[in-house]
């Protein structure tokens, strides 16, 4: 029996070995994979976010009844976006071929910035100790996704977690005929239509992202762009592996005396619905309704941690991603077509962006020095004089970061520097956003402009006494130039807005004498 078993294992490891193989070579060909540290030895070094991913019941991380989680384990290691270094860990909460581990056993407020969490049993069973150490996890700006599917599926690890347990709906719509959440497309089989095995062929569902204004606060410029979740490297995602019978995200109704969403200078931070779903299939009840697909929660903005809430494990799960069969089959994943390969890069940057989007301030903080730093020596920026106007060095320096991730994440390293959120409060953004709505000035181009000003004066070629670098200077140089650049921005904004405002009022009394 031993020998059996042995000889199971060694297979299982043959396999899982083969698997990681297969999605290394294929998200080497999508993402052009780079070796960062020997091409840019002078580049800050990654962030480094630590991810415990958790399961339970039948979720294996390899194999088992939906294929595991492995393909997006190797994209996270794999280090796609060159300013993040994932450093993944998997626990299984009933043993998964080792010891059963629970939450309390991981010591996760020393080891651990973020928590995934793919169960799959109904009851809640995490212990109360556990639910305390994931608040004070969260209290650390620890930041947590929860998943789950139809029904209560997922419910045991996730319900019971503070705030992130109200994201999803429990119970959501059964399994059953016609009852279902089914968000699947027409696959490429000539026979049936809706069958379950289109969850696994190259054609994903077009999700309905939505629409949020840019992180302007003086509404300087109205303009509008995806959650940064669903911002990728090529656009929009706007598309998602399909299933017969998703979960739901959703917003729970919260009010001010409720205590568990905190308040920080009165304003009480909310989650969104970020992407929803559609349901085509005519045979279902609430066939041409939307559902939530991913709600979304800023607890940054109150200090403590972010949550993601995602309406299906299955959005992550192999089976959806590669497939059941090998090709030439129609269910043999996204891998099969170039049509799928196109997709597969969009869903894999929402993989990523989570990792991204759900790390603590401090390694937001990181990932944002690391990208300003990458981009100050690069020729289009070497070559910029410093006696250009704000809003064009502001242009280049949006120009240049986009080109290292998506633009929503460019915006964020510009306006999440602490020195921003002291000088504009969030409670100030509303009233002013009103006040200031009229001028159409860019505003991310004036900080921009201020910090890679700052940046090049100081610590890059526009001054003579920096060589060319043969690594960075330590992060508390790297922000203290970068907040001196906000201030830079925000005061020749502040100076911009009152000439536009003095031309206003002039225009208006001429006109009216």
């Amino acid at each position: 029996m031993s020998q059996r078993m042995a000889e199971k294992d060694k297979l299982l490891a043959l396999q899982t070995a083969y698997r990681r193989e297969l999605s290394q070579t294929s998200i080497r060909q999508r993402w052009g994979l780079n070796n960062w540290d020997m091409l840019f030895p002078w580049w800050r070094q990654p962030a480094q976010v630590r991810i415990l991913m958790y399961a339970d019941g039948i979720v294996r991380f390899s194999g088992g009844l939906f294929g595991g989680l492995q393909h997006v384990q190797t994209l996270l290691e794999s280090r796609p976006y060159f300013n993040v270094d994932f450093d993944i860990t998997t626990a299984h909460r009933d043993g998964d071929g080792g010891s059963p581990l629970r939450l309390t056993d991981l010591d996760i407020l020393n080891k651990f910035d973020e928590i995934w969490f793919f169960g799959i049993k109904s009851d809640p069973n995490l212990t109360q100790a556990e639910v305390d150490v994931l608040d004070k996890f969260m209290e650390k700006s620890g930041g947590v996704l929860v998943t789950g599917d139809h029904g209560n599926l997922g419910k045991g690890i996730a319900g019971q977690i503070t705030r992130a347990g109200e994201m999803r709906q429990y119970p959501a719509p059964g399994s059953g005929p016609r009852e279902s959440n089914t968000t699947l497309e027409e696959g490429p089989d000539e026979n049936s239509t809706f069958n379950e095995f289109d969850q696994s062929d190259d054609c994903p569902q077009t999700i309905r992202y939505i629409r949020f204004p840019v992180a302007t606060p003086l509404g300087f410029k109205w303009r509008f762009s995806p959650h940064p979740l669903l911002c990728g490297p090529d656009g929009p995602i706007d598309v998602f592996p399909d299933h017969g019978h998703e979960g739901e995200a959703v917003v729970p109704a919260i009010t001010p005396q409720n205590t568990k969403w905190p308040t920080k200078n009165g304003h009480q931070e909310t989650p969104f619905v970020i992407a929803k779903g559609l349901i085509k299939d005519p045979d279902a009840i609430k066939h041409g309704q939307e559902i939530g697909l991913v709600s979304a929660y800023n607890g940054h903005n109150v200090d403590v941690g972010r949550i993601v809430a995602d309406s299906s494990w299955h959005h992550w799960f192999d089976i959806n991603l590669l497939g059941v069969f090998n090709p030439p089959s129609p269910y043999a994943g996204f891998d099969a077509t170039p049509r799928g390969q196109i997709a597969l890069k969009k869903i894999e940057s929402y993989f990523l962006n989570c990792g991204v989007w759900l790390a603590p301030a401090g390694k937001q903080a990181e990932m944002r020095n690391a990208a300003w730093w990458s981009i100050l020596w690069t020729d289009n920026i070497a070559e910029l004089s410093t006696e250009a106007p704000l809003r064009y060095l502001g242009e280049q320096a949006i120009n240049a970061l986009s080109l290292r991730a998506s633009s929503c994440a460019a915006i964020n390293w510009i306006l999440d520097s602490p020195t921003f959120k002291e000088e504009i409060p969030r409670r100030e953004w509303s009233r002013l956003a009103q006040q200031f709505q009229l001028f159409n000035l860019p505003f991310e181009q004036y900080v921009a402009g201020g910090i890679l000003r700052q940046l090049l004066l100081n610590l890059g070629p526009s001054n003579p006494s920096c060589p060319f670098p043969t690594d960075a200077p330590p992060d508390e140089v790297l922000e203290q130039q970068i907040n001196a650049g906000v201030k830079e921005g925000l005061s020749a904004l502040k100076s911009q807005l009152s000439a536009e405002t003095s031309l206003l009022s002039n225009l208006v009394n001429n006109n009216f004498q």
